[in-house]
């Protein structure tokens, strides 16, 4: 295939798509040439630190927004169905206690393998 053809299959391809993916594609690529062309003719100017210290906060901002989601939709449901089982993985409990000791439960393996593997 030639790079002609080539060109116009992917100029057939964006030309089909709905206005708003042009758009998001224009953007992007402008984005892009961008970035590379400060990185390369201009690392060290006034416009290149403004440049990513702008998309270092964006970032900063998605990053949280993907955390928060990943830790609600895991740790969540995960806490329903612990409080759904009636378990309590943190021992704690209503009735207050004499002392906070816990008694120690001996290594299955023997004190020279607790000794050996301790983590």
């Amino acid at each position: 295939m030639t790079p002609a053809a080539l060109l116009d299959r992917v100029g057939t391809w964006i030309a089909s798509r709905p206005t708003h993916t042009k758009v998001l594609f224009c953007v992007a690529s402008i984005v892009f040439l961008t970035e590379l062309a400060l990185r390369r003719l201009a690392p060290r100017s006034r416009a290149y630190r403004r440049w990513k210290h702008f998309f270092e906060a964006v970032g900063d901002v998605w990053g949280a927004v993907w955390l928060s989601l990943i830790y609600l939709l895991s740790v969540g449901p995960i806490s329903l169905a612990m409080r759904a089982r009636g378990k309590d993985l943190l021992d704690r409990k209503l009735t207050p206690a004499p002392s906070a000791w816990c008694p120690h439960e001996a290594n299955p393996l023997g004190p020279r393998a607790a000794a050996r593997h301790q983590f």
